[in-house]
């Protein structure tokens, strides 16, 4: 994948580097306060003790200009992190492109650093979710990378919590062959295919556009994405890699999908409802909706609308009625403490077979002539 042309498009729109906020952090740009609690983290021998050598003051004051003239120079970087609570400096995290060359540069590395105090908390994760959202939905990047010694479980294994895919290992060009952290493991993220709506008016803007519409369009399956457990997304998924539906996740925060011309994500504004609302308003009749909310599918289903579970259970005119009372009745119960728990039990085998088996029957009657082998590929 070539990079360039992006990091040059970015670099000319020279941008200045924004203020991001979780629900615990602040990213923003690096101050000159946070010189001091920078190098002191820097120096500390557990914090460093995967990379090759402590910083003196010297050397962090360095690796800070570099971060900040690199935001400068090419419109994006590596953030400050700190707690919104206390205001403390916790670290850094962001987009740095490495001035090093090897066979997968030039690359966009998705870096971070944290105090020790800071750790476990999943701070790192929730700050990395932010910075995602960031280089792929504003500066429209394709592709970010990671890398570390297979020794530092901690970070790789926030790397795989963000969907990255570990795709091999390389001799770091900076580390002098034979140095016992020469070898790195590599792992990648492609930018999701997402479409976003305008909270004003509705529109739906697509950064990845999808493909052109064939003479026979497919069977459209719509998931509501909030809930909805990941192997039943990857049974959808496989179905449109097949070419056998086309997929739109609607959820109020950005959900990495696998890029593909037939599987799309729109993101509502966050509130209340938002994404039951605008999958009223867009799903159709003889559409399928991948849901477990009663309420939803009791909207839906008089529309004419399909209405499956993540279980296989079909929500219909002759049970939607019953459900919804149901529903309700346990909501009472477990409100005023005449019941405790009653969650969904735990998603097994059982159930993924059900809904496989919901997917296969309702493709074969939205396109009876679709082959055998293409409705049940997606079981693969």
């Amino acid at each position: 994948m070539n990079l360039q042309p992006h990091l040059d498009r970015l670099a000319a729109a020279c941008a200045s580097l924004p203020v991001r906020r979780t629900e615990r952090l602040v990213l923003r740009p690096f101050q000159e306060a946070d010189r001091a609690p920078f190098a002191a983290m820097n120096a500390d021998p557990e914090v460093m003790e995967h990379l090759p050598t402590v910083l003196d003051r010297a050397e962090s004051d360095a690796l800070l200009n570099r971060y900040r003239l690199q935001a400068a120079r090419r419109g994006f970087g590596v953030f400050a992190v700190e707690e919104r609570a206390t205001r403390a400096f916790i670290g850094w995290l962001g987009l740095w492109v490495p001035d090093w060359e090897t066979e997968f540069t030039p690359a966009v590395e998705f870096t971070w650093r944290l105090v020790r105090p800071a750790w476990g908390q999943g701070y790192a994760t929730e700050a990395a979710r932010s910075t995602l959202a960031y280089a792929f939905d504003t500066l429209r990047l394709p592709q970010l990378m990671a890398w570390t010694t297979p020794a530092n479980q901690r970070s790789w294994r926030v790397m795989e919590r963000l969907g990255m895919t570990r795709v091999g290992t390389f001799a770091h060009p900076k580390l002098p062959a034979g140095h016992p952290m020469s070898e790195h493991v590599r792992y990648v993220i492609d930018a999701p295919v997402v479409a976003t709506v305008e909270p004003a008016t509705g529109s739906v803007q697509a950064v990845n556009p999808p493909a052109k519409a064939t003479e026979t369009p497919l069977p459209k399956v719509w998931i509501d994405g909030d809930g909805c457990p990941r192997v039943v997304k990857e049974i959808i998924w496989k179905a449109a890699h097949r070419g056998v539906v086309t997929v739109t996740m609607v959820a109020n925060r950005a959900i990495l999908v696998p890029r593909s011309p037939r599987i799309h994500t729109v993101v509502v504004p966050k509130g209340m409802d938002v994404a039951d609302d605008w999958l009223v308003a867009h799903a159709g009749p003889n559409e399928l909706v991948i849901t477990s909310d009663v309420p939803l599918a009791a909207e839906l289903v008089p529309r004419g609308v399909a209405v499956m579970s993540p279980r296989g259970e079909w929500f219909t005119p002759a049970n939607i009625g019953e459900k919804l009372s149901l529903r309700d009745f346990f909501t009472d119960a477990r409100a005023s403490g005449m019941i405790e728990g009653g969650g969904p039990a735990g998603f097994d085998e059982r159930a993924k077979r059900e809904f496989a088996n919901g997917l296969d029957g309702w493709i074969a009657r939205a396109q009876p002539r679709a082959s055998a082998a293409n409705v049940n590929a997606h079981r693969g």
